[in-house]
């Protein structure tokens, strides 16, 4: 699985490599979050809230700010590499 696979990069190459692995992390902190969330449901524990059921409930609102914030940087490296094409093709169109 490869976030972003059809976006591209000459400039924010570095970024975009950097956003594809902090999305792969917040997926996988995502779905720990919910293995941590549902093993409640299957644990039996003398207080109630098992240890991992509050991990889980802890990781999830902060892996999703981070998938939310990879993808406004997706989408600004997306706008970057468009007008950068854009002003090729007009500084091409010129000569």
């Amino acid at each position: 699985m490869k976030p972003y696979k059809n976006l591209s990069s000459k400039n924010l190459s570095l970024l975009l490599l950097i956003t594809r692995f902090t999305t792969v992390l917040a997926l996988f902190a995502v779905a720990l979050s919910f293995v941590g969330i549902f093993s409640q449901f299957f644990m039996q524990t003398r207080y109630g809230v098992s240890q991992w059921s509050a991990i889980g409930i802890a990781v999830f609102p902060s892996s999703l700010t981070v998938l939310f914030c990879s993808g406004l940087v997706a989408a600004i490296i997306a706008f970057e590499e468009s007008y950068r094409k854009k002003s090729e093709a007009y500084i091409s169109s010129l000569n």
